[in-house]
């Protein structure tokens, strides 16, 4: 008969909830808020709390330190000192607001050889959910679910550790160093919990567990593949928005290029029309003159004299303005149509432009949802990651890899 590995482990540095974004990172993995073809969450089942994971932990904190804060703020002269909401507060000083510990029992080895008995694992989880409670009384459970639909069924519970005794600030406050110690640990999660599990494997799955390891905790086998590579989508997924980034930022600067050449050109139209106005002003006087015809004869002017004096200068004042137009006309018309091509340029540079960030945007909103749905599996891979063997760790990617080659994924 095949015996068990019981596994038991607690949040903590990279994995520490110590932020509302980690606790809704938190609350979105371990209760499916988003979409995954991996995942699903008709396959969970919720065994303390609600579906509103942060609401939950919220409820804990009115529960346990409203007096606490109460009496602290009568103590207080200064309105500045008082704390309005201890949450909000604890959640902004980068300490763990919550807890997060995973229970599991057997390996995938075991669970892919007896399926029908995963759904016994709900009275399993419920007794170990009970044990936590009793006999750490001070973690109080905000929220417990079991996850079914990954390789083994595992339970997250997230809880708030509470301590007393507080001589600076509230008597009562939230504290991971004084509840989750290394005493917490070996006698509670791998000590008495242990021994009821041991105890009662055998109700509940008819099976017997594993003697308990010494050293690192060895016994947590099950760390699936599709893990490691969500990780590496994530990974990927960062260095694509980076390259989204840099290539909004050129688009950017196309864009004011762009709106510096179409400034160019209103320039250059105000230049044409002051050219206009100018060459109104020619045919104005051009009009005078032709109107007005040359000055009558002086005197007994002859012919001749009058010809040469007056009428030949007259024209040649009419032959420059006459010139000096057509050339007008000519510019305007060389500079009318070089200003349309550069608009037409310029209005469809700028309708592209406008396209092309329209979609870059569309791309980095995607990616942010992936990511932010990426972040909290990640971190689970690297805190399992810590308790494995290294050749079991390497056994793990080998048969996800000969697994990728058979599906044509890898070549």
């Amino acid at each position: 008969m095949e015996r068990l590995s019981y596994s038991a482990h607690l949040s903590r540095k990279n994995s520490a909830i110590n932020s509302k974004a980690k606790l809704s990172g938190v609350a979105k993995h371990n209760l499916r808020k988003y979409h995954s073809n991996d995942y699903d969450k008709e396959n969970i089942v919720i065994l303390w709390g609600t579906d509103k994971l942060v609401q939950d932990v919220k409820k804990v904190y009115m529960e346990q330190f409203s007096e606490a804060v109460e009496e602290y703020n009568k103590k207080q002269t200064r309105e500045e000192r008082k704390i309005h909401d201890y949450f909000e507060k604890t959640a902004k000083s980068n300490k763990d607001m919550a807890v997060e510990l995973i229970f599991q029992i057997g390996d995938k080895e075991f669970w892919d050889k007896n399926p029908d008995k995963r759904r016994r694992m709900d009275l399993a989880f419920k007794e170990i959910l009970e044990l936590l409670q009793k006999f750490s009384s001070n973690l109080v459970v905000a929220n417990a679910v079991i996850h079914y639909d990954e390789a083994s069924p595992h339970m997250h519970v997230v809880a708030v550790p509470v301590a007393g005794g507080f001589k600076k600030g509230m008597s009562k406050q939230v504290s991971k160093r004084k509840v989750c110690t290394k005493e917490f640990l070996e006698e509670v999660l791998q000590g008495k919990i242990r021994e009821c599990v041991d105890n009662r494997i055998f109700v509940w799955l008819g099976e017997f567990l594993k003697s308990k390891q010494t050293g690192r905790n060895n016994d947590l086998s099950v760390v699936e593949y599709k893990v490691k590579k969500e990780n590496e989508k994530y990974e990927k997924l960062l260095e694509d928005k980076k390259q989204v980034n840099r290539e909004i930022g050129q688009k950017i600067f196309e864009n004011q290029m762009a709106e510096q050449k179409l400034e160019n050109t209103y320039k250059k139209i105000d230049e044409v029309e002051a050219l206009e106005n100018w060459g109104e002003t020619e045919l104005n006087k051009f009009e005078k003159m032709i109107f007005r015809g040359p000055e009558e004869p002086k005197g007994l002017m002859s012919a001749k004299a009058y010809r040469e004096k007056v009428v030949m200068p007259f024209l040649g004042k009419v032959y420059d303005i006459f010139k000096k137009v057509v050339d007008f006309t000519k510019k305007c018309f060389v500079e009318l149509m070089d200003i349309t091509e550069k608009n037409d340029k310029i209005s469809e540079l700028n309708k592209k432009l406008k396209q092309q960030n329209s979609n870059l945007i569309k791309t980095i909103n995607k990616q942010e949802e992936e990511i932010t749905n990426l972040y909290y599996t990640k971190e689970k891979l690297e805190y399992f990651k810590r308790f494995l063997q290294k050749e079991t760790y390497d056994n793990i990617i080998r048969m996800g890899d000969e697994q990728d080659r058979k599906s044509g994924r890898i070549r």
